[in-house]
This record gives structure tokens, sequence and C-alpha cells, in this order.
């Protein structure tokens, strides 16, 4: 404890925001990986046995299983299942009704760990231009004084300011990319399914007569 400590006094006033900056990236992360794990869900297989119901002619079945799963991927597929009946223009704008908050909410902090990844660096630099600045004062002081410890001190203060500015980057760097990709699978995985199955009710109410289908709509 006294070590992490010492590593922060040595690293000057830049250390105090760059640690803020590291408590709330950690808070972020694990805040997100909890919201992809309860919101991200892509219902694996429900794509498949939904367009398989549907060809069968099996439509209320396969609206309950979709209203079974959670998840935009199921909330997409049930959408277009309850709407069935309704032009397809419609019904592709509330799919995209159902799946925007889902987006959004899986998106959300993630500009925060974006700029933690840009500012951490910086104030890394910061640090080490003031502990130059310092470094340069000290020589000017020894040859009056000869007091090296303060050269060593300047030296220590610059180096710590960048290393943990540069490692807080690395970690938001790396958790921003996971997240952003994690959320352009789902939104990927999401279209897919509702084209699918688009293209599964199209073709079953191709096949059915026009009577019916009017009848049906009524």
């Amino acid at each position: 404890m006294d070590s992490v400590f010492h590593f922060i006094q040595a690293g000057g006033l830049v250390m105090y925001p760059l640690i803020l900056l590291s408590f709330a990236a950690v808070l972020i992360i694990v805040e997100r990986l909890i919201a992809f794990r309860q919101l991200g869900g892509t219902s694996p297989g429900l794509t498949d046995r939904t367009v398989k119901m549907v060809r069968e002619g099996k439509l209320d079945e396969a609206t309950s299983n979709a209203a079974a799963k959670s998840g935009p991927v199921a909330t997409s597929i049930l959408t277009i299942l309850q709407n069935r009946n309704l032009p397809e223009p419609e019904v592709e704008g509330l799919v995209e009704e159902a799946g925007q908050p889902y987006f959004q909410r899986l998106e959300r902090f993630l500009p925060v760990l974006d700029t933690t990844t840009t500012i951490s660096p910086l104030l890394g630099l910061l640090g080490t231009i003031i502990g130059m600045i310092g470094t340069f004062n000290a020589i000017a002081a020894q040859k009056a004084h000869g007091n090296s410890d303060a050269v060593m001190s300047g030296v220590g203060e610059a180096l710590y300011a960048t290393a943990t500015g540069l490692c807080i980057a690395v970690i938001c760097f790396i958790a921003y990319n996971y997240f952003a990709s994690r959320l352009r699978t789902i939104i990927s995985e999401t279209e897919q399914a509702a084209t699918r199955v688009l293209n599964a009710i199209a073709g079953h109410n191709a096949s059915i007569p026009i009577k019916e289908r009017i009848k049906d709509a009524v």
C-alpha cells in the first residue's frame, strides 16, 4: 500500500486526475459487461427456428417462441410476427423502433471510454512536461547548491505520469474496441434476422390465396 501511495505522490499533481480516470474507466467497463450480458443477447438459433415455423405455417407457435426470448433479435422477430399483416415498409419501421432502444443502451458510455483513451496519454504527456520542467529547474539549482535528489525527483515524476497515462489509454482502447465490435455484431445479427424473417413472411403470404389474406388482415 505504501508503494502505491509513493507511486502516486512521485507522479505529481497530474496523477490525481489520472487515478480518477482509471476508477471511472473500471466502473464503466464493469457496467458495460453487465449491460451487454443483459441486453445484448442474440438468441442463437431463434432465427432458424422462426423461419422454419413460418414456412410450415406455424405462425402462432413462432410468435410464442419469440416472445419467450429477450434481446434485440428476439424483439425484432416478435415485432415482425405480430405485425405480419401490415405492409412491409411499415413493419420495417416498427422493427427499427423496437431495436433502437437496445442499441442506444448498449452504446451508452462508450464515448467516455473513447475520450479517456485520448485524454490519458495527453495528461501523461502533461505530467512529463511538468516533470521535465522540474528537472531543468533542479539542474539549475544543483549547479548552485549541488542537490542531485531534486533532479531524480523531476525525472521520476515525468516517467510515472507517462506510464500511468499510457496504461489507462491501452486498457480503455481495448475495452472500447471490444464493446464497439460486439455492438456492431449485435446490430448486424439483428438486421440479418429481421431480413430473413421478413422474407419468410413474404414467401408464406405469397402462398396464401388472396381471399384468405384479406380475411386475415381484417
